[in-house]
């Protein structure tokens, strides 16, 4: 990483994108903790993650690539072990499973093991796990990776509904252009450096007309591809 500057907007969705290998999971992991920043300061709700570290980790929920879930364990035993981790005693946990059902169609897979759930079902319930203290902040990498368009749509539409219902602020590293179009903001990432942030709205207007025929409407996928291009064609 080289120099990120980003603040995130309380509320607001936005989407991290870049090519494989851009930073977006080591960004990903300075935030979580999981590597220490050489210099510079990163906080969540006014903690620092350095100086006080439980604060901002209670404010801050992760859902990395890889479900972090038992498969041997029924829904239930995985979303109480989580939060008995962030300190929760059973009727906070009771209570919090019950505005998670309110979003989440979870109930009904409470008694089943993780490892007899579909894809998509997985997905859903390592974000409720993520949710299962009631963080401010969702941080989440790349989450509908592997999943077949009915799974990617459900999850979308949960992540938009945590936002209008809770005001949830919600980071999301992603290389779909589709998804990155319902963000509020994105920022591009490339070599470690955050090159652009705006609005989609704003990246399509960026666009060359020239770069798009007359026959369609740009889209942020040609933004993406002709901002690699730009990248790729600068001096060293």
């Amino acid at each position: 990483m080289n120099n990120i500057n980003l603040d995130l907007h309380a509320g607001e969705m936005f989407g991290l994108l870049g090519p494989n290998g851009a930073g977006k999971t080591t960004l990903i992991s300075l935030i979580a903790g999981l590597i220490k920043p050489d210099q510079g300061e990163l906080s969540v709700l006014g903690h620092s993650t350095h100086k006080a570290a439980d604060l901002a980790r209670k404010n801050l929920g992760f859902v990395f690539q890889s479900v972090s879930l038992d498969r041997f364990m029924t829904v239930e035993e995985n979303l109480f072990f989580a939060a008995g981790l962030q300190g929760l005693d059973k009727a906070q946990t009771r209570s919090n499973l019950a505005h998670l059902f309110t979003v989440f169609p979870i109930e009904g897979w409470l008694k089943r093991t993780v490892g007899s759930l579909s894809g998509g079902q997985k997905r859903l319930v390592d974000i409720a796990r993520a949710l299962i203290h009631r963080p401010g902040v969702l941080i989440l990498d790349e989450p509908t990776t592997a999943l077949d368009v009915p799974s990617k749509n459900t999850v979308w539409h949960t992540l938009k509904t945590l936002q209008a219902l809770d005001g949830l602020t919600i980071f999301v590293a992603t290389h779909l252009m589709d998804e990155a179009s319902s963000c509020d903001r994105v920022g591009f990432l490339n070599k470690g450096e955050l090159n652009w942030l705006g609005t989609p709205a704003q990246a399509l207007d960026e666009l060359p007309d020239q770069s798009v025929t007359s026959v369609r409407t740009a889209t942020l996928a040609d933004w993406f591809v002709w901002k690699m291009k730009a990248e790729t064609e600068q001096p060293c």
